[in-house]
Order: C-alpha cells, then sequence, then structure tokens
C-alpha cells in the first residue's frame, strides 16, 4: 500500500484559514467576523512561536531531520512561508470589508493624523498626558547603542528621529503599552457615529513630546513586531528543583532567537535593513511586510459596540438529574452523568469541589489541573477544602505551553495555603483532565467519585471550548484513576489498566486493537464502523491503521478540528474514509471514539489527539462509558455534528468543499444546544 501523509503544519494552516473564512462569511454577526480576525491572528502568532521555531531547529539537522519527521523542514519552511503571505494578502482584504461593514453601523476608526474636532484632539492629548505617557519609555538604538531585547508578545514602533535642515538621525524603539492601556479607545460620538482611535495612533500622536528635550522636529514611527521561538530548554542539573527551572527557562524565552518579522509595509528600506540587522535574521527566518497596525489578535477583545446579531445556542442548561437535588455526590453514587461544555455550565463542577469540601465524609480531593481561569474558582474551592481539613492534592503541570508562569503563581498560592503541590512526571507532560474525591464508605471503607475529562478544568475556557466531563462513582474506573495519582506520587508505580486508556503505557496499542476489531467483524461479514472526534489526527501509525481499515472494508467517520495528515477519500488507500471540520463560535475541542455499530458500541472521551506526544510524550487518559442512555447521547452528538452543512467543510483527497448536502440549513452547534435543552428540560417537564 503506498502510504502518504499531509504535512502537519501545513494541514493546520488550512485549520487557520478555515478560521479566516468565518471572518469572510458575510452570514457571521460582523462582531465575530472581526472576533474570527483576532483568533487567526493568535493563532499563527502561537504556531510560528512552537510549530516554525522547532521546524528552524529542526532544518540546522540536515538530513537527520528528515529521517526524524518523514518531511524536509527546509522545504516545510518555504511552504510556510508561501501560504502565510496568500493568507496576510486575504487577512488585509477581509479586513478592509469589515472596516467598511463597521463604517455602515457608524463605527470609524481614526489615525492620529485624522483627529480634526477639538474635542477629540483635547481628549486624545489628555489621555496621552495622564494615562499612556507614564508608560512609556522609548530607547535609543543605533551603532552605539546595544539594542534592547524585544518582546514577541508585545508590539513596538520603531521611530526615526531627525531634524530639517541637519543631516542628523537616529533611531528609538518605543513599545506600546498594551499590558497597562486598552488597545482601543473609544472617542465621544458624533450624533450616531462612534469613533475609534488605536493605541499606537495615541503613542504616535505623542511623539513631539516624549522626544521634546532631544531637539528633534520629524518623526516616522512604524509598527514592528517580532516573534521568538518559544520552546522552553530545561537543563538537566539535579540540584536545581523543577520550579526553579522552569523560571530559569521562562527568562531564556525572552532573548530566544526570532523566527518571524512583521513590520510596516511603508517603512524605508533602509529602516527595515536596520531592524532585520539587528534582529540578526537569517534565511530561515519569516520576514512580512503588512500593514500598518499589527497584533490583529487584540480585535478578540474589541469594545462591546457592535450591533448583537448573534445566533443564540442554548447555554446554562442545568442536568435533569441535578436540578432537584441536595447534593451532587449523592447523584452521582447511584448514576453517571454527562456534561457537556458550554451548553450545560461549568458551575457543576465548582459546586462539586464545594459540596466535597464541606462533606464530612470527604477525607481527600485529588486533581490534576493544566490551564486555569485567571480568577480561578477551581484554586478557591480547593484551598477552601485545605482549609476545611481535607487532604488536598493539586498535580499542577508547569510545562502547559504559556501559561508556565500563571501555574508558577497558583503553584506557590497553593503551596502557602498547606495544599500538596506535584510537579508532574520527569519526561512527560500531565494533559490528563482528573479529579478524584475520596469519602468514609460503609464499615470504615472507602469510595470515590471521579471526573474525567477532555478540557481543562478551567471556567474561562468552558464558556468557548466544547468539551465533555464523566462524573462516575464506577468503582473500577476510579480504583484506577486512584492508581494514577499513586503513579504521579511515586513515578515506579506503574499500574494495569484494564478498563481506562493511558498514554504513554498503552494507548498506541489499544488504539490499534479497536481499529482491528472492525477490521474483524468486516472479515466475519458483519459492519465495521469507526466514528472519532479529534483536534488533531496526525499519528503516522494510528493513520496507517485507519488505512488499513479502510482498505478492508471498515466505514470510518472522523470529526477533525485542526492538523490532519490523513488524505481522505483517495481510492485503494483511504476510500471508506470520510472527513469534515467544523470551525463555528465554540471551539470544538471534546474528543470522543465510537468502535463499532450501536448494537456492539464501545465508546469512549478522552484528553488525546492522535498525535505523537499524546501517544508517547505526555500523560494523557481515554475513559470508557458503559452506561446505555450516555453512549446515545454521545452517538447522537456525534451524527448532530456530521449532519453540518453550515460550519462543516469536507476533505476530500486533500481538498475542501462546504459540506452542502441539499438539505435545509443545520448548524450542529445550534443543533446539539436545542439536543441537550431537550434532553434536560423535557424529561424534567415528564417527572413533574
Amino acid at each position: 500500500m503506498n502510504v502518504e501523509f499531509l504535512n502537519k503544519e501545513i494541514s493546520w494552516l488550512s485549520f487557520n484559514n478555515r478560521v479566516l473564512e468565518e471572518a469572510q462569511d458575510p452570514s457571521v454577526p460582523l462582531a465575530m467576523r472581526l472576533k474570527f480576525l483576532g483568533i487567526y491572528s493568535n493563532n499563527l502568532d502561537e504556531f510560528f512561536r512552537v510549530r516554525v521555531a522547532t521546524l528552524k531547529r529542526l532544518a540546522k539537522l540536515g538530513k537527520k531531520s528528515i529521517e526524524s519527521i518523514g518531511d524536509d523542514p527546509k522545504m516545510i519552511l518555504d511552504q510556510i512561508q508561501d501560504i502565510v503571505i496568500r493568507q496576510h494578502a486575504k487577512f488585509d482584504y477581509i479586513f478592509d470589508e469589515l472596516r467598511k461593514k463597521m463604517e455602515e453601523a457608524n463605527i470609524f476608526f481614526l489615525r492620529e493624523t485624522d483627529l480634526v474636532r477639538e474635542e477629540h484632539k483635547a481628549i486624545v492629548k489628555e489621555y496621552f498626558i495622564r494615562e499612556v505617557r507614564p508608560q512609556i519609555f522609548p530607547v535609543m538604538v543605533n551603532s552605539r547603542y546595544r539594542f534592547p531585547e524585544l518582546s514577541d508578545t508585545d508590539l513596538y514602533l520603531l521611530v526615526k528621529l531627525s531634524k530639517q535642515g541637519s543631516s542628523r538621525e537616529t533611531y528609538s524603539i518605543i513599545e506600546i503599552p498594551s499590558k497597562s492601556c486598552p488597545r482601543f479607545l473609544l472617542l465621544p460620538k458624533e450624533g450616531e457615529r462612534q469613533y475609534v482611535i488605536l493605541l499606537e495612533d495615541i503613542v504616535r500622536s505623542g511623539l513631539d513630546y516624549i522626544f521634546h528635550s532631544l531637539n528633534f522636529d520629524t518623526f516616522q514611527a512604524y509598527d514592528i513586531k517580532i516573534t521568538r521561538d518559544a520552546e522552553l530548554d530545561i537543563d538537566d542539573d539535579f540540584e536545581v528543583s523543577y520550579l526553579n527551572k522552569i523560571h530559569k527557562s521562562l527568562e531564556q524565552r525572552k532573548n530566544a532567537n526570532p523566527v518571524r518579522l512583521t513590520y510596516d509595509t511603508a517603512m524605508p528600506a533602509e529602516m527595515v535593513r536596520f531592524i532585520e540587522r539587528k534582529l540578526k535574521l537569517n534565511a530561515l527566518d519569516t520576514i512580512l511586510p503588512g500593514r500598518r497596525y499589527h497584533n490583529s489578535k487584540d480585535y478578540m477583545n474589541f469594545p462591546d459596540i457592535l450591533p448583537d446579531e448573534q445566533c443564540h445556542v442554548p447555554t446554562g442548561i442545568i442536568h435533569r438529574d441535578l436540578r432537584r437535588t441536595s447534593g451532587i455526590i449523592e447523584v452521582v453514587r447511584k448514576k453517571e452523568l454527562l456534561l457537556h461544555f458550554p451548553y450545560l455550565g461549568f458551575e457543576t463542577i465548582i459546586d462539586l469541589l464545594r459540596e466535597a469540601s464541606l462533606d464530612p465524609k470527604v477525607t481527600s480531593i485529588r486533581v490534576t489541573l493544566y490551564r486555569l481561569a485567571r480568577y480561578s474558582s477551581v484554586i478557591n474551592a480547593l484551598i477552601n477544602a485545605k482549609k476545611n481539613r481535607k487532604e488536598v492534592v493539586v498535580l499542577l503541570e508547569l510545562q502547559a505551553r504559556f501559561d508556565e508562569k500563571a501555574n508558577i503563581r497558583w503553584a506557590n498560592k497553593l503551596k502557602s495555603e498547606g495544599v500538596k503541590v506535584l510537579f508532574g512526571v520527569p519526561g512527560l507532560k500531565v494533559h490528563s483532565k482528573l479529579c478524584i474525591i475520596t469519602r468514609k464508605g460503609h464499615k470504615g471503607s472507602e469510595e470515590h467519585v471521579c471526573a474525567i475529562g477532555t478540557g481543562n478544568l478551567n471556567e474561562d475556557t468552558a464558556r468557548l471550548y466544547t468539551d465533555t466531563y464523566l462524573l462516575t462513582s464506577h468503582p473500577e474506573i476510579c480504583s484506577e484513576v486512584d492508581q494514577l495519582f499513586g503513579f504521579f506520587e511515586r513515578n515506579y508505580r506503574i499500574s494495569r489498566f484494564n478498563h481506562l486508556i493511558v498514554s504513554p503505557f498503552q494507548s498506541r496499542q489499544a488504539f490499534i486493537a479497536l481499529i482491528e476489531e472492525q477490521i474483524g467483524r468486516v472479515k466475519k461479514g458483519k459492519q465495521g464502523l469507526i466514528r472519532l472526534q479529534l483536534n488533531n489526527l496526525a499519528d503516522r501509525d494510528l493513520i496507517q491503521s485507519l488505512y488499513r481499515a479502510s482498505e478492508k472494508g471498515v466505514s470510518i467517520q472522523l470529526i477533525v478540528r485542526g492538523m490532519l495528515s490523513l488524505i481522505p477519500g483517495r481510492k485503494k488507500m483511504s476510500e471508506n474514509i470520510e472527513v469534515i471540520s467544523i470551525v463555528d463560535s465554540y471551539l470544538e475541542h471534546a474528543r470522543f471514539f465510537i468502535f463499532g455499530p450501536d448494537e456492539k458500541v464501545k465508546v469512549w472521551i478522552s484528553s488525546a489527539d492522535w498525535l505523537p506526544r499524546n501517544i508517547d510524550r505526555r500523560v494523557e487518559v481515554t475513559c470508557p462509558i458503559y452506561d446505555t442512555n450516555l453512549k446515545r447521547e454521545l452517538i447522537d452528538l456525534f451524527s448532530i455534528e456530521w449532519k453540518d452543512n453550515v460550519k462543516a467543510r469536507r476533505i476530500v483527497d486533500g481538498k475542501e468543499f462546504r459540506n452542502q448536502n441539499g438539505l435545509p440549513p443545520w448548524r450542529s452547534q445550534l443543533e446539539k444546544g436545542l439536543y441537550l435543552k431537550r434532553l434536560h428540560e423535557e424529561r424534567e417537564a415528564d417527572r413533574s
């Protein structure tokens, strides 16, 4: 079999292009279209900081890297450059269209040179002097001065200072203080017209004030933004604590090699050459000329002044079994529950932790944490449990990319409150989503209640991402979660798991065995069926197994949001594999797997994507769903998504098409919300 794979970085750019298409779609509300531009930009920043940075490192290894990843990293970097340049042009076109739409809605962007009304001039000047100027610390740069280290999360102005009639000129770098000042300032309305000015234009308006003591009278200022390698290099010094190693690596990240420079295309050529030289950019780096403004991720937080045209998806649904109960734990002791965020509220998880912290029978709460909300109620509930004399153990993954600093702060806070904090497993990231509550049972025995999920215990992202959690007291499942926490505390204690599928110990073999089971059904003349929902699918061994299943006649339906190295719909290789990808208002983040037709179905939820890192280098948990009704619930949700003909793209042999099936519009996120509303509210009505 001639196996072929699409490079995962290139496939990821296709996903980000789907995000860009949502910004272009006129049926999407204007506020959401602008937000999608911000999401696209933020995604691309992270892509360069991680994936492009890794490819740059690999490119320096030469032939060894090709053997390691199966692709030529230099060739992939060239392809990325070409694709990103095309997408940048598309981004600019879409933004121009959105700006026209905003003007139709009486919202206008002003530059500093557009400030003609005296009221606007006075407000901007006062705001600059009172709020912005105290945050401005210009750094002079030329051949005599050391070039400053530029942060890759910030935006800068490169300013050329000169004086009329003199050849004297110099450069200065100004960091735009967007951490302390909002990026967008709303100016007073003129009738129905709302005016907006960007922070860097406010800085431009005050350049003569900033540099008044230097005797320059001409200023040229242009946006620049750099992106640095964000990979952490953690040393092997056994005398240094893990916490200090992470902290040291974060400090080194500030000075990591640049991988991308974006700049205002209006910038004079000598200024471009100057900044390239100072940043020591080379042929492997991406240099992108762009428009006047950068850091477009800030459009994710544009002021709430655009008309509300949202299609309101049902959220905040209360689970039918939790409406008339005084205790979640008592309900879960009797039956398993599935929670689907954001359709059902994340408050149930917080309430479970609060209840456990007060329950006199509860002796301990143990939990894995990866990314936390900015103001985390999960942390508060755990601290409260400790104050109520419960044993609280938190495994806090310090290597959660871009959340490392926040997690160090949370770790210190928890430790200061007496909580036992673990920092993961050497050589592995703990990405599993687990909580186990232990209670005193009958005659001195112990009993457990567990929450096992696909996403983070994070109330912020639970409003934006779709995720699923199982609440269970199943003795064998809870016992294996208990064993896993034993492994976290004593890494030499590796257990045998008969119910959970745990990476890095057994996931690869278990997933291949599940695929082979469906091949075996076909060989016996029965139906073989595999349905998977994933964020990313790029593990080549698992893809080969899916290709083999397709060749043998197994029907395979995949919903994959992001990276997809599998090529579906190719004759004699993958013609029985269908793939769709859904991009909508909520980020599709749940991962669940359905093996077999309904009468013989096996259903699982998982924290793991099918990537080598999730299979081999992380602690991930894939949990079985045994309850027949809950299996039906997940199968129904998959079927609802599979019918999407509004937000889904069908991917066939490397090409994408809107999933138009000639049927009435079917938007899966709306339909899932309506399905869950009926499921939990109609059955409640039947009881009353």
